[in-house]
């Protein structure tokens, strides 16, 4: 069966990695490294690949922010009129919706039919024709070819149909996912909040293991400390914030959490954690309006970054998200040389470009 999970700009390649760690290899296949990956610029990273498995453990990927079946793969889409009857003929013809349907089912755990449907249309590249005129021969296609009786509806639909044409290729998707899967259950949000994929991400490149000491010097609502729980069994999660609202709404945020875990009102400056205690640092670092317009962010960088090496210990690791990696790596060399520089990894959050950069010491 043919899936698509949809997540940041940027973090499409830590999306495959998660399923590869996450996911039965012998159920999971990607279409090739040059075809599985598409792009919908300053939107979303799509992730193509084949699964033979229960679709629900789809819906457990944290990277991924969506998931969809695949209904309609059609490529050599031409830019004129003709392309519109090439997309219904296509959408009309598809034999993939019955199994699209059934992974709805099982994704939902559900035996209803779905006799509504709601389109989501979007286009890269340059065409003769509307994204309306798209969802509209998509849409007629259904009406027409698909088994039942479709009705096409402006909300409250059984299921939501997302029309992609990416220059040439079309591709369209019955999403099996809901709006929780990218929330993840957080109760309590803050402007500069770290999305949920994107906070699991940085995780992930932490590489967990069931004995970490975790921290969060900046952790704000306390997102990469839900995300690390989710992640697997830890010794201890510290999560601070300088900021008193932020330490209530990491308090309501991380309450759930199985284990040791400490939230407090810390400045990532002057930590109260004795040398070398903590195993893996992650950390989103203040930026743009995160901060006063005044403040030193260079100075900030090179305290932030020396007190997380005295508490690192050696063969720890630190992930940090950051709008200018040039600046992080310059207040490293000025004030924590023992972080020496690894993967990075270039995303796009709400259209502004943001690196995560992982260090170990």
């Amino acid at each position: 069966m043919l899936y698509y999970l949809q997540t940041i700009p940027g973090l499409g390649p830590l999306a495959w990695q998660e399923v590869q760690q996450r996911l039965s290899t012998s159920d999971t296949e990607s279409l090739s490294d040059s075809a599985s990956i598409r792009l919908v610029p300053r939107r979303n990273d799509i992730v193509l690949l084949r699964y033979a498995g229960n679709p629900r453990a789809l819906l457990n990927l944290r990277v991924s922010e969506d998931v969809f079946a695949v209904t309609v793969r059609a490529f050599h889409v031409v830019a004129d009129e003709r392309g519109l009857r090439q997309m219904y003929a296509a959408t009309r013809e598809t034999r993939a919706v019955g199994d699209a349907l059934t992974a709805w089912k099982k994704a939902l755990n559900t035996r209803r039919v779905p006799a509504t449907f709601r389109m989501v249309v979007r286009a890269v590249g340059s065409h003769r024709f509307t994204r309306r005129q798209i969802g509209q021969a998509v849409a007629d296609a259904i009406k027409t070819g698909w088994p039942g009786r479709w009705r096409q509806v402006d909300e409250d639909a059984d299921v939501e149909i997302w029309a992609t044409l990416l220059e040439q290729e079309l591709l369209c998707g019955l999403r099996l996912s809901g709006a929780d899967m990218r929330q993840r259950g957080t109760k309590t949000h803050l402007p500069a909040a770290l999305r949920p994929a994107l906070a699991a991400a940085m995780v992930m490149l932490t590489e967990p293991a069931p004995d970490d000491v975790f921290l969060d010097p900046l952790a704000g609502t306390g997102t990469l400390l839900v995300e690390r729980a989710a992640a697997g069994p830890f010794r201890q999660l510290y999560g601070s914030d300088i900021n008193t609202d932020a330490v209530r709404a990491m308090l309501v945020n991380t309450r759930k959490i199985h284990g040791h875990i400490t939230c407090e009102r810390w400045d990532a400056r002057q930590l109260p954690l004795p040398d070398a205690s903590v195993d893996k640092i992650a950390m989103n670092m203040p930026f743009g309006k995160q901060v006063a317009p005044d403040a030193d962010l260079p100075a900030l960088y090179r305290e932030i970054l020396a007190e997380a090496q005295r508490v690192l210990r050696p063969g720890g690791r630190l992930v940090a998200l950051v709008s200018d990696a040039r600046m992080l790596n310059t207040a490293r060399t000025a004030a924590a040389r023992q972080l020496r520089p690894g993967q990075r990894q270039r995303i796009e959050v709400l259209g502004m470009g943001v690196t995560i950069c992982v260090f170990d010491r």
